[in-house]
């Protein structure tokens, strides 16, 4: 592999990428998490501009209360009356495909966040890095390179 600090973002990204709409209630973003085994999900509007992020953080967070008995069926029910835009997070910090991935990690890092939307030079939505992107790399980097017979 070609030195870590020469890689670019958008030859780690993730290219199939799941978005959801401002005017989609919370209940389905759930269900397309967990169909997709996914954290996150950019929230476009209908251009396909990004608009926000939303996460499967932000959704326990607006079902669980510590105070109401509630099961999973009722839960689903509550996620139902609301849409993605009212919890969403607004700005996403995101990265361009041409910045090294070394920029992030950093962003990734003091942002506290798990995973970045990639925008290439025009602004569009293109693809996601995650944590899970760039510990794939540090394996490959630092992992042994078996001894050739």
């Amino acid at each position: 592999m070609a030195q870590s600090h020469l890689i670019k973002v958008k030859q780690l990204m993730s290219k199939s990428l799941f978005t959801i709409n401002l005017d989609t209630t919370l209940d389905i973003a759930l269900k397309s998490l967990n169909a997709n085994s996914i954290h996150r999900l950019p929230v476009v509007d209908n251009e396909g501009n990004l608009k926000g992020i939303i996460t499967d953080r932000d959704l326990r967070l607006a079902t669980d209360s510590p105070f109401l008995p509630e099961n999973n069926e009722d839960r689903l029910e509550k996620l139902k009356l609301h849409k993605v835009s009212s919890i969403m997070k607004q700005n996403p910090v995101t990265v361009e495909d041409y910045s090294p991935v070394v920029e992030a990690a950093k962003l990734m890092r003091v942002t506290n966040v798990g995973g970045l939307p990639v925008l290439d030079k025009k602004g569009r939505l293109i693809g996601m890095v995650t944590r899970s992107d760039l510990l794939d790399l540090l394996i490959k980097v630092l992992e042994p390179i078996p001894p050739q017979s």
